[in-house]
């Protein structure tokens, strides 16, 4: 990537010269790869180790714990067996990149989650009311399963 010099910043010895850029600027094609590799690069070289099938998810095993991290292009979402590795690990970020906490993780691709005493609860509630608003379908009868209750399967 090549860009022209700013005005304060010529050379009267060489005014056809242009800068190289050595980083990736934020927003070009090539930016994401960048930051995922330096990302990567960075915990890797503090003991997570890649995933295999999943490159985009990291984990690291402390004793009986464990730590996981999924990247999704400039999101990061970890979690732990041990409330204290995650507040760690969030520490650990800040020290390293310039980066906001949201919070608890309560809705990610369009998917929810709700963390409860009980359990972690996966649904896509909202998605689908959003999709039944969209083709026009709120007031559709309402099926538990999606198939005829007469229906009868077979080989």
């Amino acid at each position: 990537m090549f860009v022209k010099k700013p005005p304060g910043f010529e050379d009267l010895k060489h005014p056809d010269h242009v800068y190289k850029l050595k980083k990736s600027l934020y927003d070009l094609k090539q930016a994401p790869r960048a930051w995922y590799n330096r990302l990567s690069n960075f915990l890797i070289k503090n003991y997570f180790k890649r995933g295999q099938v999943d490159t985009t998810l990291f984990r690291r095993t402390l004793e009986k714990d464990i730590l996981v991290v999924q990247i999704y292009v400039d999101d990061i979402i970890f979690g732990s067996t041990n409330a204290s590795l995650c507040k760690e690990f969030s520490k650990f970020m800040q020290d390293e990149f310039e980066m906001n906490m949201m919070g608890e993780l309560k809705f990610f691709l369009r998917i929810q989650i709700n963390q409860c005493k009980d359990g972690v609860y996966v649904h896509q509630t909202k998605y689908i009311k959003e999709l039944l608003k969209k083709f026009k379908l709120k007031d559709c009868k309402v099926m538990n399963t999606p198939m005829h209750p007469t229906c009868t399967l077979s080989k």
